[in-house]
Order: C-alpha cells, then sequence, then structure tokens
C-alpha cells in the first residue's frame, strides 16, 4: 500500500491500549512523555486549537471538556500540559503544521507559559479532597495549609478564598484535573461525611479565582456532560466549553485519526493514490447512482480517507460505534489499525468485507473487544453459522460463492446499526467486495441468491439484506443436520447408538437384568474401541449382555463365529445378538435415522441458549425412538461352538416379536422356553455332583461354550441358575458342602417347596461359590433335628452307650453315614450355666474344626435386655431360627405375633 507504514506502538502482536492517560505507573502517560514526542502523535483538529487558545494567554474563564469516553478529552489534556510546561516545543509543532495546511493563523496562537502546573486524574482516586492536591503539590502548599489548620476554632470546613488566592499568587498555577466527573460523582454527602458540599464549595472558589485572576489560576477539567453539580458551579463563571461537535469534528476526526495510526501519511501524495482506488471508486460512483455533480467530491473525500474506504469510515463512526456503545475515536483506532496489519498488502482500499468473520486478525477482534451490546456479539455467532453452513451445504463453494466470507462480513457489519439503517442493500455489498477488478452485476446477483438461500438469520427488510437473531429453527436444524461435513467427529453415530442403546434397554426394570450394548459402525474388526469402558467385556457384570448389531450378516454363523474367537476372551455363551429387519441397511448408514440423530444432537446442543430447541429436541427424539423401536426384529444366540474352525459355528436365530424396552424380557423368554433344555442342564449338574466340583466353576464353564461340538446350554444368568441349583437340591438330586460350615440337603420326608424356602439364597456369591461344593445325597448327612426320644441325659459322655456307640452318643437310624465316613453322634445337656456347658463340649471332644449340626439352645426364660445381649454375641455368616413365647401387657388381648 504505497509503503505506508504504522506507527510503532501499532505494528506488534497484540496492539497496545490506545487510551492516554495524564499518568501512569509505567510511565508512558500523556505528561511523563517528552513533549516532542507526545506532540509527533498529536493532531491540531480544531478542538485541540481551541483548548490551546482558551489557555493562553490573556485568557480569563476556566476550560471544561466535554464529551463520552475515548472521545480524546485526555489526548487534549495531555496537549494543554505540554503548551504550559514546554510552550518552545508546543510552537514548532504549531509552526510546522501552520506549514503542511497553509494556514499561518496557528503559529500564532498565544501560550502561556511560566505556569506552576498541577495535573492529575482523580478517577485514580488519590485525594479525597482537592485542597490537599493543591497543598501536596504547590510549592506553597505546606504554609497555606499551616495558616488553614492554625486557625484553631476559626477552621473552616473547606479552604477559605483568601487562602486560595494567597497559595496562587505566590506561584501562578494551571490546575488540570482529568476524569472530574467520575471523582465528584463518587463522593459521600452525609450529614457526617458532607464531602461533596465541601467539594461543591471548593469548586466553586477555584472558578471565581480563576475568571477573577486569570494571570494567577487557570482551571481546566474534564467531564462526561453538563448535568453533574460539579460542571453546573463552573458553568455559573462561563468557562469555554469544548464539546468534540464542531461543523469540522467529522472530517478532524477522520484526520486525527490517519495521523494517529500512520506515521507517513502525509507524505503519501493524492496522485499516487488516486490511479489505485480507481476501480473502487467508479464502481461506487455507478452502484450507488452518485450524481456526476458529486463526482469531484466524492473522488476527493476516497483520497482523502484512504486507505480506508468514507463509507467504512462512516459506517463505524455513525452506525456501529453508536449501535455496539464503543469508545468511539479510542475504539476506532484499535479497529482500523487491525484491519491494516491483516490487509495492507493485497487490498488498494479497505472497506467493510474486510472484517472476515472467518479470520480472527481482520479487525474482528478489535471490534468485538468494544462491543457492549450482547446482541451484536450474539449476532456474529449467528453470521459465523451461517457462512459455514453455505459452505457445507453448496458443493465446490470456492466457485459458486467466491465472495462468500467478505459479503457475510460485510452483511454482518452493517447489520450491526440501529433501526432502520441495519443491514444494506444488494448494491451496497457489491461495492464493499470490489477491489481492484469489477464485479459482474449477474454474477453478483447468484452469489448473493445462493448466500440468502443457505442461511436461516438473512431477512429481507424491503431492498435491503439484515442478519438478525430470529430464525427458522425447524429449517436451520434440519438443513444442518443434512450437512455431512457437520459430524465428522461421529457425534450422529454415539447419539445414534446412544438413543438405541435408551430404547432397548434403558428402562429401570430392563437395566437391572440386561446390559444392552450397541456395536459401533466397524464393530466386525474394532468392536470395543469407540465404547466407553463401563460397556467393555472387563465391565461386565453378572446382567445378560445383548449386543446389538448395526447390520445382519449375510452368513452369520461365518460372521459372529470368528467374531466370537477374535473380540471376546470369556462369558461367550451369556451373548445374545439383537438383529435388525432382514433387508435393513447398516444402522449408521441409513440416511434418515443419520438425519433424526443429527437433529437430535444439534437441538440438544442449542438449547440452553435457545429454548426453541427443546420442543424440537423432543419431536426429533421420539421420532427417532419410534424408528428405533420397530427396526430389531430377531435375535441370535450361540448354538454349537468350534474354536478351531469358528466359521462353522451355528447360531439359534429367532423372532422375539415385541418392540422397544419390551425386546430383551421377551428374548429372556424366548430363551427359556425354547432353547434351554433343563434335562441337559440337570444331566450336566449331576456329573458335576459326582465329581464333587465348586459350584463356581460349574457356573464360569456354563458361561462359556460346551466342547467337541456339544448343543450349548443357554446362559440364564447367575442368580437364575443358582435357583435351578438350590430347586435341584430341594428334590433331593444334589447337596452342598457351603464351605465346610454347612452341609445342605433336602430332609427325609421334607416337602420339596419346604426345603426350597430352607435353602434359598444361601449359595453366596463371588469366592464363595469356588468354596461351595455339589455333591450326590448319599455323601452328604441329613440336615434334621433331633428324633424324639433319642436325647442323651445330662451326665451322659463317653462310656455311656444306650445306642451302642463308643462316645456315648446315640445315631438315629435314619441318618446315612458322615461325610468323611463317620456317624452323627447327638448330645444334650440339661438346663445349667454358661460356663458348665462350656464344660460340657469340652468333655464331648467338640473342639473347634468339629462340624456340629442341628444345634438346638433352649432358655426357659429372660428379660428383653438379655435376649439381645445374646444375640449380639452370635458368629456372623450363619443363619439363625428365633422362636419365642412372649408375655403379652397387662390388661390388653395378645398382640398379633405374642405367641
Amino acid at each position: 500500500m504505497l509503503h505506508l507504514t504504522l506507527r510503532g506502538e501499532f505494528q506488534g502482536r497484540r496492539l497496545k491500549g490506545t487510551a492516554i492517560e495524564l499518568a501512569n505507573a509505567n510511565r508512558t502517560g500523556a505528561t511523563q512523555m517528552a513533549a516532542a514526542d507526545f506532540l509527533e502523535i498529536t493532531y491540531p483538529s480544531a478542538d485541540a486549537l481551541a483548548a490551546l487558545e482558551a489557555a493562553g494567554s490573556g485568557q480569563g474563564r476556566p476550560l471544561v471538556l466535554i464529551g463520552e469516553r475515548g472521545q480524546g478529552k485526555s489526548h487534549l489534556l495531555g496537549l494543554l500540559f505540554h503548551g504550559f510546561t514546554a510552550p518552545g516545543a508546543t510552537r514548532r509543532w504549531l509552526t510546522t503544521w501552520a506549514e503542511r495546511l497553509g494556514d499561518p493563523k496557528l503559529a500564532a496562537l498565544p501560550l502561556r507559559d511560566g505556569m506552576h502546573v498541577i495535573s492529575e486524574s482523580l478517577h485514580r482516586q488519590q485525594y479525597k479532597f482537592l485542597w490537599d492536591l493543591l497543598f501536596d503539590r504547590h510549592p506553597h502548599g505546606a504554609e497555606v495549609r499551616g495558616m488553614w489548620k492554625g486557625r484553631g476554632e476559626r477552621q473552616t470546613d473547606v479552604p477559605g478564598y483568601d487562602l486560595l488566592l494567597e497559595l496562587v499568587t505566590h506561584t501562578p498555577t494551571a490546575l488540570v484535573l482529568d476524569e472530574f466527573q467520575t471523582w465528584y460523582d463518587g463522593l459521600t454527602n452525609t450529614r457526617q461525611y458532607p464531602w461533596r458540599t465541601w467539594a461543591f464549595n471548593f469548586v466553586q472558589l477555584l472558578s471565581e479565582i480563576a475568571a477573577a485572576h486569570p494571570d494567577r489560576l487557570v482551571l481546566v477539567v474534564s467531564v462526561r456532560d453538563g448535568g453533574t453539580d460539579a460542571f453546573q458551579q463552573i458553568q455559573r463563571v462561563g468557562p469555554v466549553l469544548v464539546d468534540f461537535k464542531g461543523p469540522t469534528a467529522r472530517q478532524d476526526r477522520q484526520k486525527l485519526l490517519l495521523h494517529r495510526l500512520f506515521g507517513n501519511r502525509l507524505q503519501v501524495a493524492d496522485a499516487q493514490i488516486e490511479p489505485l482506488i480507481e476501480v473502487h471508486v467508479t464502481e461506487y460512483l455507478r452502484l450507488a447512482q452518485a450524481p456526476p455533480a458529486e463526482h469531484d467530491r466524492l473522488r476527493r473525500e476516497f483520497v482523502r480517507c484512504w486507505p480506508f474506504a468514507p463509507h467504512l469510515m462512516q459506517l463505524l463512526e455513525d452506525q456501529v460505534l453508536v449501535a455496539t456503545q464503543a469508545q468511539e475515536t479510542r475504539d476506532l483506532i484499535r479497529i482500523l489499525a487491525d484491519l491494516f496489519k491483516r490487509h495492507a498488502e493485497d487490498r488498494p482500499v479497505i472497506t467493510a468485507a474486510d472484517f472476515r468473520l472467518d479470520d480472527a486478525r481482520s479487525g474482528i477482534a478489535a471490534l468485538l473487544d468494544s462491543v457492549s451490546n450482547r446482541h451484536h456479539a450474539a449476532l456474529r455467532e449467528k453470521a459465523q453459522r451461517n457462512l459455514s453452513a453455505v459452505r457445507e451445504a453448496v458443493r465446490d463453494a470456492d466457485a459458486v460463492v467466491p465472495h462468500l466470507a467478505e459479503i457475510v462480513g460485510a452483511l454482518w457489519l452493517r447489520s450491526l446499526a440501529v433501526g432502520n439503517l441495519a443491514g444494506a442493500e444488494p448494491a451496497t455489498l457489491q461495492i464493499d467486495v470490489t477491489r481492484g477488478k469489477p464485479i459482474d452485476d449477474n454474477a453478483f446477483r447468484v452469489e448473493l441468491a445462493t448466500l440468502e438461500d443457505n442461511s436461516f438469520n438473512i431477512h429481507r427488510a424491503g431492498p435491503r439484506l439484515v442478519f438478525r437473531e430470529e430464525e427458522n429453527p425447524q429449517a436451520k436444524l434440519i438443513a444442518s443436520a443434512r450437512n455431512d461435513r457437520l459430524f465428522g467427529d461421529g457425534a450422529d453415530h454415539a447419539r445414534l447408538a446412544r438413543e438405541a442403546r435408551y430404547v432397548i434397554g434403558g428402562q429401570e426394570a430392563v437395566a437391572k437384568t440386561f446390559r444392552v450394548v450397541v456395536l459401533p459402525e466397524r464393530w466386525q474388526t474394532v468392536p470395543w474401541e469407540a465404547l466407553d469402558e463401563r460397556e467393555r467385556p472387563p465391565a461386565w457384570d453378572e446382567r445378560l449382555p445383548l449386543l446389538v448389531l448395526p447390520a445382519s450378516p449375510d452368513e452369520l454363523g461365518a460372521a459372529l463365529g470368528p467374531w466370537l474367537r477374535d473380540h471376546l476372551q470369556a462369558r461367550r455363551n451369556g451373548v445374545r445378538f439383537l438383529l435388525p429387519r432382514a433387508g435393513s441397511a447398516n444402522l449408521y448408514h441409513d440416511r434418515g435415522l443419520l438425519v433424526l440423530a443429527r437433529a437430535v444432537v444439534l437441538a440438544d446442543r442449542w438449547r440452553a441458549q435457545e429454548p426453541e430447541y427443546r420442543a424440537l429436541l423432543g419431536r426429533y427424539q421420539r421420532e427417532l425412538r419410534e424408528a428405533l423401536g420397530k427396526r430389531f426384529d430377531r435375535f441370535a444366540i450361540l448354538d454349537t461352538w468350534n474354536y478351531r474352525e469358528p466359521a462353522s459355528c451355528t447360531f439359534h436365530v429367532e423372532a422375539h416379536r415385541a418392540e422397544g424396552a419390551g425386546i430383551p424380557a421377551a428374548i429372556d423368554r424366548q430363551v427359556r422356553a425354547n432353547l434351554f433344555v433343563p434335562e441337559e442342564f440337570e444331566a450336566l449338574v449331576r456329573a458335576a455332583a459326582n465329581r464333587s466340583e465348586a459350584v463356581g466353576k460349574l457356573l464360569r464353564e456354563l458361561e462359556e461354550p460346551r466342547p467337541a461340538g456339544a448343543p450349548c446350554i443357554p446362559w440364564l444368568g447367575e442368580t437364575e441358575l443358582k435357583e435351578r441349583l438350590i430347586r435341584l437340591c430341594a428334590r433331593g438330586e444334589i447337596a452342598f458342602n457351603l464351605r465346610g460350615m454347612e452341609h445342605l440337603q433336602a430332609r427325609a420326608d421334607e416337602h420339596e417347596e419346604s426345603a426350597w424356602m430352607r435353602m434359598r439364597g444361601k449359595l453366596g456369591t463371588g469366592k464363595h461359590l469356588d468354596e461351595t461344593y455339589l455333591l450326590n445325597p448319599q455323601a452328604s448327612p441329613h440336615a434334621g433335628g433331633v428324633s424324639k426320644g433319642d436325647s442323651v441325659k445330662e451326665g451322659d459322655g463317653p462310656g455311656y452307650d444306650p445306642g451302642g456307640t463308643e462316645d456315648g452318643g446315640t445315631t438315629p437310624p435314619d441318618r446315612p453315614g458322615a461325610i468323611f465316613g463317620g456317624e452323627l453322634v447327638e448330645h444334650a445337656a440339661d438346663a445349667t450355666s454358661a460356663l458348665n456347658l462350656l464344660g460340657k463340649i469340652e468333655s464331648w471332644g467338640i473342639g473347634a474344626g468339629t462340624q456340629v449340626q442341628d444345634l438346638a439352645l433352649k432358655v426357659g426364660s429372660l428379660t428383653g435386655a438379655q435376649l439381645a445381649a445374646l444375640l449380639r454375641t452370635l458368629p456372623d455368616g450363619i443363619t439363625y431360627e428365633l422362636r419365642l413365647n412372649r408375655e403379652k401387657q397387662q390388661g390388653g388381648a395378645v398382640a398379633e405375633g405374642d405367641r
């Protein structure tokens, strides 16, 4: 761009703050810089010259700068400071600009010297009272403070007029106060602390002295508006006002911006600029239908604003910065500096189209830092989404809509304006994207139509196009769901699997019994990679696994047999495979299901920010779940297994005739009714009892396929099979050795249901099953009680043999031999103390390892406290039966359970 260079402070990767402060801790404030350096970045605008003239010699009124933040008040205060403290450098600066601008009046401006300058940014809250600032910074301040304090009872709340006049008479003073309104409005004003009232009186004294004795006191303050009480006091003496609203303010601001940004802008001749921007200016005049009488003026304006287009400067100043509540000149400098750094090399002129939403370095960041209106920040996000949506929806977008990003950026920026000014007509957008080559009108209309057709936030407002937050949620959702590029991360597949898992096994009743796992798209090669750790085989519990296949293999055995061998190392016999209907496409390739799943994903993401999507989420989720609930109509379960040739494995394939959450239970019913053969299971159990195998070993064998091509016995789950084992025991077909602590077997003449009620729940789980052994009934004693008349009297011990036993016990005639070849011997003792009973069991030869069965302990009478203490001493791991007779309450009926 004709070797135009930014000033050094704007050339770094991070743009430094453009705010001017009078002073700061880094010593980079306006009053801390060398006068020549500060004046180098200062443009002699009409407001700057007016301020210098009002503070010059021979002037007798206070000076007030009025304007919102960012308009340059602090910069002008810095100029006045250097005018007071360095009149020589200021004079040279004025002379230089008088030559540049051809205005000799600038060099003749009167300057004031010999003043003691006190400047302070009051928003830093260094001083509670203004008189402390004066006394601390003035050469004669300590003496005057002492005079005020020394008046004793005659001391006033505020230093008096005579003291202040003596102060500035000793040394003429210029008092420069920045952010005066901010400080004043923050003062407390209560009966106990009337600080604002004191400040009001003190400001009145200062303004009166400045008006009456301009050679002794110059008062300069900056305020944001004229409504503050402090300003009203100064207003009483008719100050000079600088409000940044003069007739030349706009042109001055443009010149100031260019001078502030570029160190050599004035060295670039107009003759160099004109041919560079000729195409853009010509197209502007044509498309904007500018009257021929205005062409010369407009061309001069383009040259004056270069490298920025004047329509961009006007847009930013009059519409965008106002709408976004940015800090005007200060933020405009940052925005334009960012734009120039990004586009200086390839743009003859910078327009609104250079606010590229797809490039964070295009000036967008600087603008957004200035935005305080959340509406416009949200609008940017929507414009970015529209940009992405068009790129994804249009094939070969770079060729079909080559100016897409520039049009969207320009339209977004122009949509930040308020009211009827928001948006832009097509011709304005064409001007924005035109650079060194004209754009065919018809081609541009095609581009714009393509953009409009594939966007959700572009609206027509008469002839104008405008970005708005309002959109058609359903159209946006479905169009985005059809965009394959938005789901490269597999979120649609993950949601499809999640919804399928919920439909089939998500209900609480189902989830307690069945583990539903929906296999991923590449289930045949890496089935577990995409699944959560909790869904992988090492984390499976005793719930029945139901694996949902995305597609049904052509040859079931040839596909599932090798799959079981390669990808499931244990519990192969426990798996059920849920198959889709014949002829169904792969779950993850079904376009209809994918679009629904994507709609659910997007609605779920967007519902927090935009409540309209909550209803759409529910709608598309219902449609997806209904489709998934009807999709799977068959299941497969292993029949015969061949590890060496897994492709020859065979499977049962059955229809379950259920939908959705009813599928797992229906499969289980089918397996129990049609595929599980109880006789095969019972034969296997009896063979294990003959070998005295552990129950845990038997269950683990049942979870795996049977070898040698034998038909598999379907795995029904640990709980179900343990109950079937106990049923066999209750029928007297097998017995159990429960960890060497108890022998479980049906008693003689005991009804099956009674035995079942007594035995159920005793097999335990986990390691206990490995310590519990299956036995044949004849190898395990009955658990019956002592027969009537067979008890041994107290005192019976070794040598007493009424039943013919050597140790004084009796052997009931109906009991089989003990498990290790011995016989049961009965012992009994009459009522006595616990200590005597301990002696008895010692004399009977009962040690720590002796197995004792059918123990009955009878207590004639005891209190509730004694009963509780007795029960607390009983060892854990053993079950007990308790029966007792309780005394009924005095005068009342016998309550239920009192017997």
